[in-house]
């Protein structure tokens, strides 16, 4: 795992709620509709999931104890077959990489790398809203976005009262059934109406969307609660 600086936090949560391939409403009263019954649903809804098998829960590397924050993180209400990649050469002056099926786009912005560089996304097979980057260990000079549809996942009728954020995993193997150990914490934004989450991020390797349940800088400083 590698050490990263403490990358800087916002005073505030912004909310501003992805993609139309999941929910195609390109009517704007359409979107004015949604976002309305979104803040019904919010009102009567308990934040509660239930599983008749027991949860599969990270494990460490060399099996003893993980170094880290318990996340949730959010499911995908169409679990994925398969893994899903995509692939782009991104230079100094940016450039996009999406996959479809996964509702996920990263956008690196210009002067993000300063020669070209050759980037492999993937969205992880199954349930998790998770993907893991090459190349491993890359820092980035300017800071790429993720963005993520919620239209197909397990907080859409949940998005006014679960604040999301971005987790970092080192690898693969720290992700369970519905929760991740992570090492790092992103805080996003919300876009009621396209239905999206957002947030930034300084390296690869591993990425989920989370629940908001606290906060954890690269350095290891950690903080209940979230800020």
């Amino acid at each position: 795992m590698h050490n990263y600086a403490p990358a800087a936090l916002p005073a505030s949560f912004e909310i501003r709620f992805p993609f139309s391939r999941t929910i195609p409403m390109r009517s704007p009263a359409l979107r004015v509709i949604a976002a309305a019954a979104l803040l019904v649903a919010a009102a009567g809804c308990n934040d509660t999931v239930t599983s008749g098998d027991a949860p599969r829960t990270p494990a460490g590397r060399a099996g003893g104890l993980i170094d880290g924050l318990l996340v949730s993180v959010v499911q995908r209400t169409l679990p994925l077959q398969q893994n899903y990649t995509a692939t782009a050469t991104i230079g100094s002056a940016g450039g996009t990489i999406a996959i479809p099926q996964a509702g996920f786009r990263i956008t690196f912005p210009a002067g993000a790398v300063s020669a070209p560089v050759t980037v492999r996304a993937t969205a992880l097979a199954g349930s998790n809203v998770a993907y893991e980057f090459e190349p491993h260990g890359i820092v980035f000079a300017r800071e790429p976005v993720i963005s993520q549809d919620l239209g197909l996942t397990s907080v859409l009728g949940q998005l006014l009262s679960t604040p999301l954020q971005g987790g970092y995993f080192a690898d693969a193997s720290l992700l369970g059934d519905g929760v991740a150990t992570i090492s790092e914490t992103r805080p996003a934004t919300l876009d009621l109406l396209r239905l999206r989450t957002t947030f930034t991020i300084r390296h690869f390797s591993g990425y989920a969307v989370t629940r908001k349940s606290g906060y954890m800088g690269a350095s290891g400083s950690r903080m209940a609660g979230g800020r």
